[in-house]
């Protein structure tokens, strides 16, 4: 007879893959055979957030566990640090002394994330990993501890959260020893970068297809734009416009711009709202014209607004009439429409599957109407912006969601504040259940494209 323990380990491996969290940890307590199966891909990822940081040290962290069974290292492929315990603003020593080795002992690490300001005390362990492809830190950094950072070699893509003076001054030298194999990079809240290192940076970048500049204060979307001539292969961009008194007019973006950018998938302008009137509305239009002059087809359209607008049907009709059979992800992130342009949106976006826009609760039956319209959508996020008013908040509640996955067809998920609701649109009339899970903070920045939107 054939039973789940006569399964070699590929096939049980196989099938795990399926499984997630706490369902991994239950699976592998099934028996020896399971325990096997799952281990590869329970210690694939070690992550290490807020929830696990406030019970420690009563819990035990993953890299201890891996301390404790060193052969259980060889899986580990992705590391993940968003917190680090503390007691009385002083950083726990044991759990620091026990990342640092468990980075050392992991030699087949494909990522690492670290958000808090602690990469210096792994910054040696990092050099050695010639696996290593993706990185994202905080490089708040002195001058040695940069130096060491230059020393990371063979990486993919990499990902700044700020950074010091002496980060800045090693980035030409840094990206010049990355130039045969980095192929995406991100600079986020990098106050000290300016024109002319990104220019050196860019210039030794010619294969470069995912760029993301985001609140550099002393860089703005002009000189990201006029810089994308050394980048003519870029599937994905993003950068911050600041308003300023300078024409926005789509001649003097253009006349900046040696190298259409024929392959940008993925697009995202994050703008500063500060003169009134603002000159965004005319930026953006300015942007999706001369995405139509590049004759390139976006698959995902990000935009941000810092003081909340109303987003002009006259700009949507631009939108649609430039990329319409190309979108699949929209969001436009502290904006309102109207709901004949989520009409359109929905009617005319024939594959559209990801829609992130304010939800308007006192207006729940028209907008779960106008979404109708699509066949397509699957998923849509409330960015409804908790600050953007002095008044009380209305919150998405249950009867709006049921509301909305009535009436929408396709509709699998509503994404509101923590929450994420999935639906069983169960067949033959068996009505609508509804599931509610704890929304996971994102692996990745706001502004980074969705997955494979920015590919070919």
């Amino acid at each position: 007879m054939v039973s789940a323990d006569n399964l070699n380990l590929d096939c049980l491996e196989l099938i795990f893959a399926y499984l997630y969290g706490n369902d991994l940890v239950s699976v592998s307590l099934v028996s020896r055979s399971f325990l096997a199966g799952i281990i590869p891909r329970l210690y694939r990822n070690l992550v290490f957030k807020l929830n696990q940081a406030k019970r420690y040290p009563v819990i035990l962290s993953p890299f201890a566990s891996v301390l404790r069974h060193p052969n259980l290292a060889t899986h580990v492929r992705h590391i993940d640090i968003r917190t680090v315990p503390s007691s009385r603003s002083v950083m726990h020593p044991e759990f620091m002394r026990d990342c640092a080795r468990a980075i050392h002992i992991c030699d087949n690490l494909v990522s690492f994330t670290c958000t808090p300001s602690v990469l210096p005390s792994f910054l040696l362990d990092l050099q050695a990993k010639d696996s290593l492809q993706h990185m994202r830190v905080n490089a708040n950094l002195t001058y040695e501890q940069a130096e060491h950072l230059a020393k990371v070699t063979g990486l993919k893509g990499i990902t700044l959260d700020t950074g010091s003076p002496y980060v800045v001054d090693i980035l030409p030298r840094w990206m010049a020893a990355l130039k045969t194999t980095l192929t995406n990079l991100t600079l986020y809240s990098v106050h000290e970068l300016n024109d002319y290192i990104l220019e050196s940076v860019l210039t030794d970048l010619p294969h470069l297809t995912g760029l993301h500049v985001i609140n550099c204060s002393k860089i703005d979307h002009n000189t990201v734009l006029r810089l994308t001539s050394h980048t003519p292969d870029l599937r994905s961009l993003s950068f911050t416009s600041w308003d300023s008194p300078r024409s926005m007019a789509a001649s003097s973006i253009i006349n900046g711009i040696t190298s259409p950018l024929r392959r940008l998938r993925h697009l995202t302008v994050d703008s500063h709202c500060s003169l009134s009137p603002t000159t965004t509305p005319g930026l953006w239009t300015s942007l999706i014209q001369q995405t139509r002059i590049w004759s390139c087809g976006l698959r995902s359209i990000t935009l941000k607004l810092t003081d909340k607008l109303l987003v002009e049907d006259g700009f949507i009709d631009e939108l649609l009439n430039t990329h319409e059979t190309t979108l699949t992800h929209i969001a436009l992130l502290n904006c309102s429409l109207s709901l004949d342009s989520v009409r359109k949106i929905c009617r005319r976006c024939s594959d559209l599957e990801r829609f992130a826009v304010s939800i308007p609760v006192r207006d729940i039956y028209s907008f779960s109407e106008a979404l109708s319209r699509s066949t397509s959508l699957h998923t849509l996020s409330d960015v409804s912006d908790a600050h953007s008013s002095h008044g009380a908040r209305t919150t998405v509640s249950k009867p709006d969601i049921r509301t909305i996955m009535e009436i929408v067809p396709n509709l699998r998920r509503v994404i509101t504040d923590e929450r994420v609701w999935t639906a069983d649109k169960a067949r033959n009339g068996g009505g609508l259940r509804l599931e509610l899970k704890r929304k996971t903070s994102p692996p990745t920045h706001w502004f980074m494209p969705p997955s494979k939107s920015h590919q070919c």
